[in-house]
């Protein structure tokens, strides 16, 4: 039986816990940080917190920061943890500020946050991307606080660790709006699949070179495991991303290049050849039962994954990603690519904390966000919650979950902040950092690396084209729908809310771009 092979890596990491903690969500980490590769940068020792007011900020009057995130939703354990976030804050730091950590779910975080910025609600931090929350659009609309000028004074080590390429990739029209994770910087995807499932039946990944050489192995689940999805999609969480086009802003838009583009002409991915093929393989699967039959409606299956009813999902992934879902559903992940590395915008632009323009102590927040970048300690209590009661050290580093971790606990990690300060879980390679150097370096980056969309001029296509999105899409990702029939109303329903002028401004943004370099 071969369950390994060139495609499938096992046991890496799992140290991305920290998104759902810090908000209600849950997380697993605390206090020092695991040895960082020769080439990685962590900065500030566990033993020294960095001091908050050497910008000379008046920090006499204590403020409540609020922080908001994209996650499972809030955990039992959360408030335990913001506790001893606080009381770590007051002892450790002068930033005389506490934090409130408000965590959404997957399917209702975009909405909320998109409430909440309309509406203009105060708030300090929240996460954005280019997949939620919508960096581009939200950075246009205003929602959020240019960080060029504040970065050297009020996180002038998280600037640093970044380095000023990284946080070039993720400007608009030179403006940083957010600060990019420090994390993997690259991105390909693949499947990560039931381990103990797939042991069972013995099942040889060996020849699998892409998703529809999945198809036994998802017969094989329908037929004897009548309780579990073979595959899971949902929307905007489907397989669609296999085929991995260079998206030119955000997600959500018309408009793509492939990775390996020598025209460099923006097209329609609607209209490209493999999306009608792809959309035919899952409306294959669909029909043949190894899709949940509601997918087009559901857009977070998170509970269902922890419940052990899924088999097979895609997910972008790096060194140790298996590692790190079996660590946060509680069964054991394997992982099989079926796309090579790329580093493209995507990463730059692909988990990121913003201040908001509402925030009354902009500068507070900011300075919030360089302590939790740069103090291991305040890093991994975030992460991982409270020594003794969520883990147990086996190391300076190294980490065991305990019972009450299922109480805080996301294993999200990559979402937030400097993972090279994190501490590794005891199911994670020793060699973790080192290997996310490697599948860096291996990663062949796109042509578009460091051009960013600025799409004020076509905001109104945009937004109408992100208003029929999932109504033509969703159908279409998850299998649901025929594409013979129902793309070619997607493509004429984009068309009429402005997906040829969105195109347009793409491709004259990028020439000009690239006649610049």
């Amino acid at each position: 039986m071969k369950l390994m092979k060139k495609g499938l890596v096992a046991g890496l990491t799992t140290i991305c816990a920290m998104s759902m903690l810090l908000a209600g969500c849950g997380a697993k980490k605390e206090e020092a940080a695991p040895t960082p590769s020769a080439d990685t940068k962590s900065e500030a020792p566990a033993s020294e917190a960095p001091a908050t007011d050497a910008a000379g900020v008046d920090t006499s009057k204590k403020v409540e920061l609020t922080w908001y995130f994209i996650g499972n939703g809030p955990q039992e354990d959360v408030g335990k943890v913001e506790e001893a976030v606080n009381k770590y804050l007051a002892d450790n730091t002068k930033l005389n500020a506490t934090i409130k950590l408000n965590c959404f779910d997957w399917g209702s975080y975009p909405d909320k946050l998109q409430a909440m910025i309309a509406s203009g609600e105060k708030f300090d931090i929240c996460f954005t991307a280019n997949w939620a929350n919508d960096y581009f659009q939200q950075s246009a609309k205003g929602a959020f606080l240019p960080l060029n000028d504040l970065l050297p004074k009020y996180a002038p080590k998280t600037q640093e660790l970044l380095g000023a390429d990284f946080l070039a990739g993720s400007q608009i029209d030179g403006i940083n709006y957010a600060i990019p994770a420090n994390k993997e910087k690259a991105h390909q995807w693949g499947l990560v699949i039931r381990k103990d499932i797939a042991e069972k039946y013995n099942m040889d990944f060996s020849n699998v070179k892409t998703l529809a050489d999945m198809e036994p192995f998802f017969q094989t689940i329908k037929e004897k495991e009548p309780n579990m999805y073979a595959f899971e999609s949902c929307i905007g969480e489907s397989a669609f991303r296999t085929l991995d086009f260079d998206f030119i802003g955000a997600e959500k838009t018309i408009g793509v290049l492939k990775n390996d583009s020598t025209d460099m002409k923006v097209f329609n991915q609607f209209e490209a050849p493999e999306t009608k093929e792809f959309f035919k393989l899952m409306h294959k699967f669909y029909k043949a039962g190894y899709i949940r039959e509601d997918a087009a409606s559901v857009n977070d299956y998170s509970a269902d994954q922890k419940a052990g009813k899924i088999f097979a999902a895609v997910r972008s992934l790096k060194p140790g990603k298996d590692a790190e879902e079996s660590n946060a559903m509680g069964q054991q992940y394997m992982q099989l690519e079926l796309t090579p590395p790329v580093m493209s915008n995507r990463e730059t632009t692909g988990s990121m904390q913003a201040i908001s323009r509402t925030s009354e102590n902009p500068e507070r927040a900011l300075m919030f966000l360089e302590l939790f970048n740069t103090d291991p300690a305040l890093n991994n209590l975030i992460n991982y919650g409270i020594e003794g009661i969520h883990y147990e050290k086996v190391s300076d580093n190294v980490i065991k979950a305990l019972p009450d971790s299922a109480k805080y606990g996301s294993g999200l990690g990559w979402m937030y902040g400097n993972q090279f300060i994190n501490y590794l879980m005891d199911n994670e390679d020793p060699q973790k950092w080192a290997k996310f150097e490697a599948f860096n370096a291996a990663a062949t980056p796109t042509k578009t690396l460091g051009f960013v969309f600025n799409p004020d001029k076509v905001k109104t296509e945009i937004a109408q084209c992100a208003s029929i999105w999932d109504q033509y899409v969703a159908p279409l990702e998850t299998g649901t729908a025929d594409p013979e029939v129902e793309l070619p109303k997607a493509i004429e329903a984009f068309k009429a809310a402005g997906s040829d002028a969105i195109m347009a401004e793409k491709q004259a943004q990028l020439d000009a771009w690239l006649a610049a370099k």
